[in-house]
């Protein structure tokens, strides 16, 4: 017998662990889709697993998540953070590459099965270490030029210098760079 789908939150404003409830729930009802035979389902479950433990983080940190290109925003700020081949970092990145090609499944129908499968496990992955880093502080971060510039203020509202480094990695930006 399956377990009971993880509760949804109430409805209005979210916080950090609401969203995360949302992406645990969303990765439970791709299994689920998946077992029933809905593939399209499953696929877009995915997705939306992985976007909203963007939202969980983003929400968490002060950034702004609220669209696709914001929510790419994040995923490049935390692979940044984390280093860019360290196994959490490939682990984000893995999952948002994921999301993309299984939110294009939904409406292209091109993914089998397996590899629907494999995807779930991925998205689960993703989510657990969106928690993860959650759970831990910020990792300080150093505007090196103009992109990063950019992304901080897509992200925050709020445009650094290059050059400056904030202890806080930029989460909850103020506009003033914070010290170790």
């Amino acid at each position: 017998m399956a377990s009971p789908l993880i509760p949804l939150p109430e409805p209005g404003e979210q916080s950090p662990e609401d969203f995360l409830q949302m992406s645990r729930r969303a990765v439970q009802q791709s299994r689920v889709h998946l077992a029933e035979g809905d593939r399209l389902q499953a696929s877009e479950k995915i997705s939306g697993a992985v976007a909203v433990a963007l939202k969980a983080i983003g929400s968490q940190r002060g950034w702004r998540h609220d669209s696709h290109a914001l929510r790419d925003a994040v995923v490049s700020q935390l692979g940044l953070e984390l280093g860019q081949s360290t196994p959490p970092a490939q682990a984000i990145y893995n999952g948002a590459s994921a999301a993309r090609r299984h939110h294009d499944n939904y409406y292209e129908n091109s993914i089998h099965e397996g590899e629907i499968l494999h995807a779930i496990d991925v998205a689960e992955s993703f989510v657990q270490t969106i928690e993860q880093k959650m759970n831990e502080p910020p990792r300080p971060f150093t505007v090196r030029g103009p992109q990063d510039q950019h992304r901080i203020s897509q992200l925050t509202g709020h445009e650094p210098e290059v050059g400056i480094t904030d202890a806080l990695g930029f989460a909850n930006f103020t506009g003033e760079a914070r010290q170790a």
